[in-house]
């Protein structure tokens, strides 16, 4: 079987060949997924008590009339109702 490498450089390949490093694929992507969700979970995790502000004591909130929070992207309370018009 071809190593990855060797997959792109124009060599012959057969159909059996072309079926296994699909099949060898499909795995390492899967496994690849699985490690994706659990770090998503994990950086949902250290999210959670997110006091949207900067260690130096700015607010990292952004937006004009709806306010996202620029380090864990959640969107703020912002006053309700217009202050004119």
């Amino acid at each position: 079987m071809l190593r990855a490498g060797e997959w792109t450089k124009g060599a012959r390949v057969t159909q059996a060949e072309r079926l296994a490093r699909t099949e060898v694929l499909r795995t390492v992507i899967s496994r690849l997924e699985e490690t994706l969700n659990e770090l998503r979970a994990e950086q949902v995790k250290a999210l959670e008590g997110c006091e949207h502000q900067y260690p130096d004591g700015r607010q990292a909130s952004t937006g004009a009339s709806t306010k996202v929070c620029a380090i864990c992207g959640q969107v703020l309370k912002g006053r309700e109702g217009k202050l004119w018009g």
